[in-house]
């Protein structure tokens, strides 16, 4: 029956065998389209990783890629267009301040708006990412000190990058320059390892000091001692103390010899920058863990930050540090969210030991004296790991 010309069952027999085939077919295509879905879905989930490690053309297969891509990821690279990032290139003074300035804000965001800077030349394209971090550097030092300092630690890098520059040494000279002046010709020199080290004391000698609870003159006995040069150098291939006071930081690999006078290739300083983040994020992260003078640091760094985000509407970092609610209160009151030189007091909530109130006095012209309490609670938002989620106005 099978071959049978002009039979109708074996005609009928061979269109249902065709129709059952036929709709094998289509569910083979149709197995086969839902794997090809499932394989994009896959691959759009990592495609964005792979794309992101080939940002640069130039740096796959090298032994900083990882550290490069890191900071890519987060803005302290941002390519400007071009595929390469010249890893084996020296890294250049200016754009090695900008690019710390990167890295903190990247994890705290900015603390205050940059200053102008007389000494420093207008003409340089990163001077505003320069002076930004010079304000951040004198917040972050007001703060953890607790009080304002008459010391000035962005200047001061500046002022020895210009000694540096007129082939002196990076220390308190006989007599003071008064007048001096940063042309970007300076800033555009190769950026020794001596001078990153001096640059990174500045950044890192705040959290040095927080837990001395130094006064005023401490302060300034604290950095005399080692713009003198007073203090130990930790290598014997250096005079400058700058390298061995940041040993506990681990920025740079632990090696013998320091190397002062070599040039720092782009992608040695990268390696520097990823470890600085991890310092900061990691730091951040367990001050609430801490006493009840670090969680006081800690919650005015918190407050400072947010603060500016509230006063230059930077929705990213205001999101970060502060609830909608929140925002909504301190938006009604009309009034600056916190001024860093106040004092704070901490208080763990009655029932919840999650839960975090901080009061402050202000004064401001059009109320008179106020005070703000806010709550804080967990949250993985920004890098203490703590929002404010309530804002209380008290009229005193």
């Amino acid at each position: 029956m099978l071959f049978c010309p002009g039979n109708h069952v074996c005609d009928h027999s061979i269109r249902r065998n065709f129709k059952w085939r036929g709709k094998e077919t289509i569910m083979f295509k149709r197995s086969l389209l839902w794997v090809l879905m499932v394989c994009l879905l896959i691959q759009g989930v990592f495609v964005p990783r792979a794309n992101a490690e080939t940002a640069y053309d130039d740096v796959k297969g090298h032994w900083a890629s990882e550290q490069i891509q890191f900071l890519t990821e987060r803005g302290v690279y941002k390519g400007n267009g071009t595929r390469h990032f010249y890893p084996d290139k020296p890294i250049t003074r200016g754009e090695a301040l900008a690019l710390v300035n990167r890295v903190f804000e990247a994890v705290y965001g900015p603390l205050a708006a940059p200053e102008e800077k007389a000494y420093l030349d207008h003409r340089y394209p990163l001077r505003k990412e320069i002076e930004a971090l010079t304000a951040n550097l004198q917040v972050l030092l007001d703060v953890q000190t607790g009080f304002v300092n008459e010391y000035r630690p962005g200047d001061k890098i500046l002022y020895y990058l210009h000694l540096a520059s007129q082939g002196q040494l990076m220390k308190t000279p006989q007599k003071e320059l008064v007048d001096w002046w940063v042309p970007a010709q300076y800033l555009q020199y190769p950026l020794s390892r001596e001078e990153a080290s001096m640059i990174l004391f500045h950044v890192l000698a705040p959290y040095k000091m927080r837990s001395m609870n130094v006064k005023p003159q401490d302060v300034a006995r604290f950095f005399a001692g080692y713009h003198g040069w007073k203090q130990p150098s930790g290598y014997p291939d250096t005079a400058s103390p700058y390298a061995g006071a940041i040993r506990e930081f681990h920025l740079f690999s632990e090696t013998r010899l320091f190397n002062p006078y070599k040039n720092m290739t782009r992608a040695e300083f990268a390696a520097v920058l990823k470890r600085l983040y991890d310092f900061y994020a990691d730091d951040a992260a367990k001050q609430f863990r801490e006493s009840q003078q670090r969680q006081q640091k800690a919650v005015n760094l918190l407050l400072t930050a947010a603060n500016h985000a509230y006063r230059t509407k930077n929705g990213k970092w205001l999101d970060a540090y502060l609830s909608k609610p929140a925002q909504e209160s301190i938006a009604k009151i009309a009034l600056p969210l916190h001024d860093y030189r106040v004092a704070l007091t901490l208080r763990k909530d009655d029932t919840d030991k999650n839960k975090l109130w901080v009061a402050a006095a202000y004064a401001d012209p059009k109320v008179g004296n106020y005070e703000l309490e806010y709550l804080l609670e967990p949250d993985e938002g920004n890098p203490f790991g703590r929002k404010v989620t309530s804002i209380k106005f008290i009229q005193k």
